[in-house]
């Protein structure tokens, strides 16, 4: 799965090659197009073991053998495994911002009950980078603790304005953020698979979080 970042620096060496009239040119394009073979190879091979096995349990080697790459060209692009991670992470979470924050401008209700759709939106788009998040230790969440503070603003918005409109089951946005972050990825990974998995993650957070009645 190519992330939007990806695309866009493919399209940009495509255009840098077509405009060019020299065989340099051409040949530096087809160096850059290959790079990005490769930078994408790696991600999509940390994206899926990282997953399924756990960060520390996957070896350099582990990652070299999926995306077929030499040691020499995965340090040229990465300086360590903590980099992948962090390139793999912070677009889902760049991603859960924007989405989130275009809920900021809904009447509260609907922003509240949209949020949950977000979560499952980044599911289907990017489940191995969503998995990793609960699986970060401290060590490489300085790697991303940035974009997932910025994040975590933008959720607060949507909470708080459900708090102040009476929305929130447990009444507090602070403590509806920690049920959110604590279960929303779990409950998507039990249900997923399954043929009523959208109706049924839904239902559950409305149920963890929204007052009814």
């Amino acid at each position: 799965m190519l992330y939007a970042y990806e695309m866009s620096l493919l399209k940009s060496s495509n255009c840098i090659e077509e405009s060019s009239s020299g065989g340099s040119g051409a040949s530096g394009g087809r160096v850059a197009r290959r790079r990005l073979r490769m930078r994408e190879a790696l991600l999509q091979a940390g994206a899926r073991q990282f997953s399924a096995r756990g960060i520390d349990t996957v070896s350099v080697e582990d990652l070299l053998e999926e995306a077929d790459v030499s040691r020499a060209t995965f340090y040229d692009i990465f300086p360590n495994k903590n980099k992948l991670l962090k390139d793999i992470i912070n677009p889902v979470l760049k991603k859960a911002t924007q989405s989130v924050k275009e809920l900021e401008q809904l009447p509260a209700e609907l922003a509240l009950n949209s949020l949950f759709k977000v979560y499952l939106d980044l599911w289907l788009e990017h489940k191995d980078g969503l998995m990793l998040i609960p699986l970060v230790d401290a060590s490489a969440f300085e790697y991303f603790q940035g974009q997932h503070e910025v994040l975590n603003q933008a959720l607060m918005s949507v909470l708080m304005k459900a708090e102040k409109n009476n929305l929130l089951r447990n009444g507090s946005a602070n403590y509806s953020l920690r049920i959110l972050a604590r279960t929303a990825i779990p409950l998507l990974k039990v249900y997923d698979g399954h043929p009523s998995r959208d109706e049924l993650f839904l239902d559950g957070m409305k149920a963890l979080l929204v007052r009814f009645g």
